[in-house]
């Protein structure tokens, strides 16, 4: 199998995780670590989903396979810490969440993770701070994809100089744009 079938497998796989069909996805996970044993990003796909089916012996080491192939993982980190977390080690819980939000910081459940942790461990300061990051994200991701849809309107309505259609629908998105900031 070459990299572009590998890349189409993951691609489904990634799919049905995404729309929550574990089952399906863990097949195909399985069938991309079957043709590549060192596919760091399905051993941390694996090891998210055992996890979540509290198999928490199995997805530990899933995930520290995944994290071995590739440090910079961040959501093999990540749900390693879901791991230690759901076992009630909040401190190994909180190391990790740190190492994800450190290789990605711009990820709020990440932010959101610490903030589990710190809660647990009584550190309501930087719980607290953890969760307003998380929340400061997700409202910088709104505004950047309401941005972006805003730009591809305005460029149809560019193409299409002159027409009312258009620049009614435009101010209607610049209405509703608005009131999403709110």
């Amino acid at each position: 199998m070459d990299n572009q079938e590998l890349l189409e497998l993951r691609t489904r796989a990634d799919a049905m995780y995404s729309q929550s069909d574990l089952d399906a996805a863990l097949g195909e996970y399985q069938k991309i670590l079957a043709i590549d044993p060192n596919h760091a990003w399905a051993h941390s796909r694996v090891g998210a989903i055992l996890a979540q089916r509290s198999q928490l012996d199995q997805a530990e080491k899933a995930l520290l396979k995944a994290i071995e192939l590739d440090p910079q993982l961040p959501q093999a980190h990540s749900n390693l810490g879901n791991v230690y977390y759901a076992r009630g080690d909040y401190e190994a819980a909180l190391a990790k969440y740190k190492d994800a939000v450190a290789l990605d910081p711009s990820v709020p459940t990440f932010h959101e993770n610490l903030h589990a942790a710190y809660k647990r461990l009584g550190k309501l300061t930087e719980a607290v701070a953890e969760l307003k990051q998380a929340h400061r994200l997700d409202r910088s991701k709104a505004r950047s994809e309401a941005k972006e849809r805003m730009t591809a309107v305005k460029d149809r309505i560019t193409k299409g100089k002159g027409c009312l259609t258009s620049a009614i629908l435009m101010l209607v998105l610049s209405v509703l744009l608005l009131i999403s900031l709110i």
